[in-house]
């Protein structure tokens, strides 16, 4: 990200999310309150509703407890309920007396409730007791209920009260749309099924202009458990339009106890009409919002684009390939705060760059010609070569096998050593060069220590670094044979182990003490260190060397691990992966 962006949005950030995060705020507040004033009138309608809706179920619930009153001394409806248990136990008679007497009883209820149409009792043995009264309503003759579904389920409810949807009901003569409530009867002290009380109501029942004081736009709906419409204030829409208004009116449902009535009163009202008051104010304080947004905007532009004009054209100079001198123009180079500062000190670094550049060049130069002189004046390998041939040839003239052995394996040592085609060797060439630099060390120390081999077959051909198993046996035999004052024995082991080759050369010399290999470990974990051309330290030539080459051509995992005892010998182990001859 460009440091003209950083700025701007450190800017907008600065300026105009504080300006967006009040506003938002402040309109926040301004919305909450308009919706607790608007909550609180629909709260007060909704409380009203539903105070009066379970206010009129509670009268419907006492009208149907009137027919399950049992009384010893005075008249009982449940007394003539039980003669039509079944069929054959009552005579004509005493279908007319029953209806007489239930006529008082019914008469009271309607004349005292208007909403009331016609009250009925079903039997178990098919006789229909009550009476009607609205649209002067009566069952039909001969009418059966007990397949219909609205009787299986007020039987179903054991004694609570059933409420039917908004609908006319075919079984009643003169019929219009009305209301139903129903509920199985039994006997008080048997608890026998004594019939059905049916109570056919207009549906006014659930009248509530009366408290709906938002009558020009709120409408209030009374529904039953599967959303059908039982009641609504608004005469002039469907049952869809008033119960679904989801999209364009906010609906405030109101829940009787599900257990009891399983009714909902839903109370819905567009809320844009009853907080239109309030929108001047609303859309004023967003676009005040607005236009102080783009302001601050234009004004962190501008700003960020005068504090990084002149670095970002310093970066572009210091990025262009073509143009490496000094700055020369002086439009930034005069100004005397920071951005001055920091154009004349990119000049003085351009300035001390090239002066730099031009004598680390110039030593450079004369380095190398000294090395290419010095190289020069070292001895021709030919000219080795062939005097150690003429060496040899001297010896086996002469009949002295030890100059003639010694003279051969330096010369192969050589070879072997300066051999320029790959850092790689197969492990039979290292071994073999490992044989020369013996053979010569025996001659010399006339044969008081041996070596002893054990390699695994298959691992000839693998390919190794070269020159890193000769000095290790080198190593042992000066450092842990003592210069071969005791005789002792150098064993070199090759083997595989976890796809990597373990090489490892063990003496029964005269071993380290813990401190001795600890500074040795020390010395093997310290990173490899650049000095300067042609300088080395003592440790280049030594295990530490070998050590660092490893790691440079294989990796960190691999490299050289020590172990010894004192008066016991030393082990150390070269850990190098497997490659076969030909990769």
């Amino acid at each position: 990200m460009s440091l003209r962006k950083r700025f701007l949005y450190i800017f907008t950030c600065i300026s105009v999310i504080p300006i967006i995060l009040i506003s938002t705020y402040v309109y926040y507040r301004y919305t909450v309150l308009i919706n607790e004033q608007s909550m609180s009138v629909l709260d007060n309608i909704g409380s009203n509703a539903q105070y009066k809706i379970n206010q009129r179920l509670s009268e419907i619930n006492d009208m149907t407890s009137t027919f399950q009153l049992y009384t010893e001394n005075t008249y009982s409806i449940i007394d003539d309920l039980k003669k039509y248990e079944k069929e054959g136990n009552y005579t004509y008679y005493d279908i007319v007396k029953s209806r007489n007497n239930m006529r008082f009883t019914c008469q009271n209820i309607i004349y005292t409730n208007d909403f009331v149409n016609g009250i009925f009792i079903f039997t178990p043995s098919g006789v229909n007791l009550g009476y009607g009264w609205g649209n002067n309503i009566d069952i039909k003759y001969e009418y059966e209920p007990f397949e219909d579904k609205w009787y299986k389920d007020a039987v179903a409810l054991k004694g609570k009260l059933y409420i039917s949807d908004n609908s006319t009901k075919n079984f009643i003569l003169n019929a219009d749309r009305s209301i139903s409530f129903a509920r199985a009867l039994y006997d008080v002290n048997t608890h026998d099924f004594l019939g059905v009380l049916f109570i056919d109501c207009s549906p006014d029942v659930f009248e509530l202009d009366s408290i709906n004081t938002l009558s020009d736009i709120a409408v209030l709906s009374v529904v039953d458990g599967n959303n059908n419409l039982l009641y609504t204030t608004d005469n002039s829409s469907d049952e869809k339009t008033i119960v679904n208004q989801k999209s364009s009116k906010q609906q405030y449902v109101l829940e009787l106890p599900a257990k009891k009535y399983n009714l909902k009163i839903k109370l819905s009202l567009p809320l844009s009409e009853l907080t239109a008051r309030y929108n001047y104010t609303k859309v004023t304080l967003i676009i005040l919002v607005i236009v102080c947004t783009v302001v601050l905007a234009i004004i962190s532009y501008i700003l960020s684009v005068y504090l990084t004009k002149p670095i970002t054209a310093l970066s572009d100079r210091m990025g262009d390939k073509s143009k490496k001198g000094p700055i020369t123009s002086r439009k930034y180079l005069n100004r005397v705060d920071e951005v001055g500062v920091l154009y004349n000190e990119y000049n003085n670094m351009i300035i001390e760059i090239n002066r730099y550049i031009k004598e680390e060049f110039q030593n450079k130069l004369i380095l190398l010609d000294t090395q290419m002189k010095s190289l020069e004046a070292q001895i021709n390998s030919h000219f080795l070569y062939n005097t150690l041939e003429a060496i040899n040839s001297i010896a086996e003239i002469e009949n002295v096998e030890s100059i003639s052995t010694i003279a051969l394996a330096l010369g192969d040592m050589f070879r072997y050593s300066i051999k320029t085609e790959s850092e790689l060797v197969t492990l039979a060439e290292e071994l073999q060069h490992v044989k020369n630099y013996v053979s010569i060390q025996e001659i010399r120390y006339n044969y008081s220590f041996t070596v002893s081999y054990e390699i695994e077959e298959h691992l000839y051909q693998t390919r190794i670094l070269k020159l890193i198993i000769q000095p290790v046996v080198e190593n042992a035999l000066f450092h842990g044979l003592n210069h071969c004052v005791i005789e002792g024995n150098i064993h070199i082991k090759v083997h595989e182990e976890n796809e990597n080759i373990c090489i490892s050369i063990t003496d029964n010399g005269l071993g380290m003490s813990p401190e001795q290999v600890e500074q040795i470990r020390t010395a093997l974990a310290k990173p490899t260190s650049f000095t300067s051309l042609g300088h080395r330290t003592k440790e280049s030539i030594g295990l530490k060397n070998i050590h660092s080459r490893i790691q440079l051509y294989y990796g960190v995992q691999y490299g050289l691990t020590i172990s010894s005892e004192e008066k016991i010998g030393t082990s150390i182990t070269v850990n190098l992966p497997i490659i076969k001859e030909g990769v």
